[in-house]
């Protein structure tokens, strides 16, 4: 107590000696600060003058900082880490998905049924309503649900609902009416329109985007206001778990799908500084359409990127997912060997759009579940780096659920990163239905890697691609330690037997995964991503070290205060 009196008096009494040209904003003290800076892996204490770093280092050395406005914060021992990173996540529409009727963590069908319909009670007025959150796996021998279990709700009303993973779509046959989806409507390259055996009439399950949008086409926009009060919010709670920048890894160009165009959003609240958040976006390239959007990519990106936003990379959606079986395989499914999943962007037609993008300074952001998708991603990029000739690109391939051995190596010889999202590799029933029943034993050992991307040198950026799983960093990062679900009671966890338990990965290179390699992928690595002296006060305050935690407690820590540019986004002061 009284060593403490003394440190208060000390930091007061400087408080009044220190110049005030170089004073800090706020001095943070008494802390465990992890810079992720590979000179200088610790620190006591940290200042922010503006939006800056100014100091790292020990107490004792800070001291000049302190001037009379500077906010001295005690950190009582607690754990300051940069600001997290999230390399692959869908802000804004995951916020507006489950705007009105979110059936995430629902245990059962008939909970789903019975929150759809409180959700329809809600909106009376709604002239269509949109839900997310089923998970395929609640029903049973691969079966689909149809829509004559939400007219049963609801005959009136256009009812659509995306699964958890933002692959399929749960439609009523009001919204099929309304969308003109009939027996009659062709099938599409990218998609898959499940329809009732024998029959041609859709049950009201699309696969993959291309056919969802044969129905969600016609549902309304979100008015602006809607998308912009959305971002402020999903913003705030993103800053509540140490977020402080994401890339948005699907921007359709000129708003579709019932959305208002989202980089209109984003670039106004960079533009009035209301962004809490620094955004790199990913434009999507829609597979039924041509080159011409490049062009209009390229529009873009020159109008709309500024401040905190950047319009500066390309969204590929080469594969589905393997749970529906349309994940692209190298060889088939072996519940169904005629089957290797879906192409979305013929290989001849992606060879050409990566080298023109990537010729035009954008970085490709490709989603690619399975070996076969992950092997066309690379050959484009190779065919790439031949005709452009290597370029500081950063190309990043996303999900990456099967790799094929072979192609490892080739991430590092392109430079391309590892998107990887560590919560995939947890889930016992998810993980048991893909080895037992889609992939086979043999090809299990290259499920869900991590660590061979490392030992490879390879460099790997996470992303939560929330909403599917979630956006907690605490989470994540342990489930990247551990390879085990999080959620679980801690005396389950410690008998739980882990996926290959040798991709797991150290503390140090899942929290590097979560902030400096996702600046890296961002290419802000010059200005965030470590806590140095130069780079933007993007910082995390935790409520304990990670570092003298057991693995499996990680994601019991909590996030105090988050800092983005020099301003407190989250938290209060004094910390207790």
């Amino acid at each position: 107590m009284i060593n403490r009196l003394f440190t208060i008096l000390i930091f007061s009494f400087l408080a009044h000696t220190a110049h005030a040209e170089s004073a800090a904003d706020y001095v943070l003290h008494n802390g465990d600060i992890y810079t992720v800076n590979a000179n200088k892996a610790w620190a006591d204490a940290i200042a922010i003058r503006g939006q800056k770093i100014v100091f790292v280092g020990l107490d004792d050395e800070v001291r000049p900082f302190i001037g009379p406005h500077t906010q001295v914060i005690d950190l009582l021992g607690k754990m300051v880490v940069p600001g997290f990173q999230d390399s692959h996540i869908h802000p804004i529409s995951s916020a507006l998905n489950s705007y009105m009727c979110s059936l995430f963590g629902l245990p059962t069908i008939e909970s789903y049924l019975e929150e759809i319909e409180q959700c329809v009670k809600k909106h009376p007025d709604a002239k269509w309503i949109h839900g997310a959150g089923w998970a395929h796996r609640l029903f049973k021998d691969g079966t689909f649900p149809d829509k004559k279990m939400l007219d049963k709700i609801t005959s009136n009303v256009p009812l659509t609902l995306d699964s958890y993973d933002g692959h399929s779509l749960w439609a009523n046959s009001k919204a099929l009416e309304v969308a003109g989806v009939d027996a009659t409507t062709a099938d599409v390259p990218a998609g898959k329109v499940i329809r009732y055996f024998g029959s041609q009439e859709p049950t009201g399950i699309f696969l993959e985007d291309a056919a969802a949008n044969l129905v969600m086409y016609a549902k309304p926009d979100y008015t602006e206001k809607e998308v912009y009060d959305a971002l402020l919010y999903v913003q705030k709670y993103l800053n509540s778990l140490g977020i402080t920048s994401v890339q948005d890894a699907l921007i359709r160009i000129g708003g579709s799908g019932g959305i208002y165009d989202v980089i209109k959003t984003y670039h106004r609240a960079a533009k009035e500084n209301a962004l809490t958040l620094r955004v790199n976006g990913a434009l999507y390239w829609d597979p039924n359409k041509g080159m011409e959007q490049a062009e209009k990519m390229k529009a873009y990106r020159d109008r709309y990127s500024t401040g905190e936003f950047r319009v500066s990379s390309v969204k590929i959606w080469q594969d589905g997912v393997m749970h529906t079986h349309t994940s692209h395989l190298l060889e088939p499914y072996a519940d169904m060997p005629q089957e290797t999943g879906l192409v979305m962007i013929p290989p001849e037609r992606l060879n050409t759009l990566v080298s023109e993008m990537d010729k035009a300074g954008f970085q490709m952001h490709f989603h690619a579940d399975g070996d076969g998708a992950l092997r066309q991603s690379l050959n484009a990029i190779e065919i790439a780096l031949k005709r452009n000739g290597k370029r500081d690109s950063r190309h990043h391939i996303a999900h990456l659920e099967l790799v094929h051995p072979d192609d490892i190596p080739r991430f590092r010889e392109y430079g391309v990163i590892a998107n990887v999202q560590p919560m995939w590799s947890t889930s016992r029933a998810y993980i048991s239905d893909l080895i037992n029943v889609k992939i086979g034993e043999k090809r299990q050992r290259w499920l869900e890697i991590n660590q061979s991307f490392i030992n490879e040198g390879v460099t790997v950026a996470y992303g939560s691609d929330w909403y599917v799983t979630t956006a907690n960093p605490m989470e994540l990062i342990e489930a990247a330690v551990t390879r085990i679900r999080p959620a679980l009671p801690l005396e389950k966890k410690r008998s739980y037997t882990a996926l290959l338990p040798g991709e797991s990965v150290s503390l140090a290179d899942a929290i590097a995964s979560y902030t400096i390699n996702g600046a890296y992928a961002n290419h802000r690595e010059g200005e965030t991503g470590s806590l140095e002296v130069g780079k933007f006060a993007d910082l995390v305050v935790l409520d304990q070290n990670l570092f003298d935690l057991e693995a499996l407690r990680i994601s019991e820590t909590k996030v105090l205060a988050t800092f983005m540019g020099g301003k407190m986004v989250h938290g209060e002061l004094p910390l207790r």
